[in-house]
């Protein structure tokens, strides 16, 4: 049984002696198993040659392909691929677009655009303005000059840029110098109607301001005028009943009435006629009791009062006259002066 047991087992399953408690494994409870034996160092030299055989056996294979199916070799590109050409050609329906097409097809300009585009290379020899042309291209069939413009977009604004700036004509430069030249122009001729309109503006503003003191000092002219004549009425009215009849009131009115005359503006005739009238204005002074050494009675009163009342009712249209106008004051002060110097030259 235990010969047995060697033979399915190994050496190493027995138990040595003086060594109990060693089982099958081999190694004692709690301790690591030893380096590996001889069997395992077979194994791996054996795994180390196989792998070694199978490298040597595919080396010619991997030394018979050819280099660019291991690492295909970097090819630079052509120029014109990394980097396309620059051509001053305008955006399909920009200004500078719509400028080309009506600058270089204008009749004056095709042949100057037929001949840069032939300089250019972009157009064959044998293209005239009017008739067909061919492109330098390869492949591109025979066209009008305004199919070249429309199908070959970059040829086309690359030879009328080129024309426009050997020209020194360019429309873009041209329209905005001519703006710059018509606001300029406008400018300066719109100054003499800018100066009339400023000149329209002051002088409407200053005959509403005129026209505005006018309306004003007639008001204050009329309502004095009125109240002081109010006032003389009044007293005249107590007076022939009573001679001591109060005169406050039309003092008080006749002083406003004064004051408004003092405010009248110039010319100087009319200032001169609104003092005269200020000055000619009646009760002063309240009205007598006596005159000559008698006492007034009620007849003399009423007479006084009469005379007084007659130069009152004179009043209103001399203190309206005093507010006219300006114009009509120099006129007179014209037609007095040249009455007074009359004689004299006679």
């Amino acid at each position: 049984m235990h010969m047995r047991q060697e033979r399915e087992l190994g050496p190493s399953a027995s138990p040595r002696a003086g060594h109990p408690g060693r089982g099958v494994r081999g190694r004692p409870p709690g301790r690591r198993g030893r380096t590996a034996g001889p069997e395992h160092r077979l194994l791996t030299a054996a795994s180390a040659l196989y792998l070694l055989t199978t490298m040597a056996a595919a080396a010619p294979a991997y030394a018979a392909a050819p280099a660019h199916a291991l690492a295909p070799a970097y090819v630079p590109a052509p120029a014109h691929a990394v980097a396309p050409a620059y051509v001053p050609a305008a955006a399909g329906g920009s200004k500078e677009r719509d400028a080309q097409l009506v600058y270089c097809l204008d009749a004056e300009h095709r042949r100057a655009l037929v001949t840069a585009a032939i300089r250019l290379g972009l157009l064959q020899q044998d293209a005239t303005p009017d008739g067909v042309v061919r492109p330098s291209a390869a492949g591109a069939g025979s066209m009008t000059l305004e199919q070249w413009a429309e199908r070959r977009e970059e040829d086309f604004g690359r030879s009328c840029s080129a024309l426009m700036a050997a020209a020194s004509d360019s429309p873009g430069t041209a329209a905005e110098e001519k703006e710059e030249e018509d606001w300029l122009t406008a400018f300066v001729k719109s100054l003499p109607l800018l100066a009339a309109g400023a000149l329209l503006t002051l002088g409407g503003q200053f005959s509403e301001r005129i026209s505005s003191e006018r309306r004003q000092l007639s008001h204050q002219l009329a309502s004095r005028e009125a109240a002081f004549r109010a006032a003389v009425h009044e007293y005249l009215t107590a007076y022939e009943n009573d001679p001591r009849a109060d005169h406050a009131e039309v003092a008080t009115s006749r002083e406003a009435l004064r004051g408004v005359l003092a405010q009248v503006p110039g010319p100087a005739a009319r200032r001169t006629a609104a003092q005269r009238l200020a000055e000619e204005l009646p009760l002063v002074r309240p009205l007598p009791a006596a005159q000559g050494g008698e006492i007034l009675g009620t007849e003399g009163r009423a007479r006084l009062g009469r005379e007084v009342r007659e130069s009152v009712e004179t009043q209103p249209r001399a203190v309206m006259e005093i507010n006219r106008r300006g114009l009509y004051w120099r006129w007179r002060a014209l037609r007095r002066r040249s009455t007074r110097t009359a004689p004299h030259r006679g």
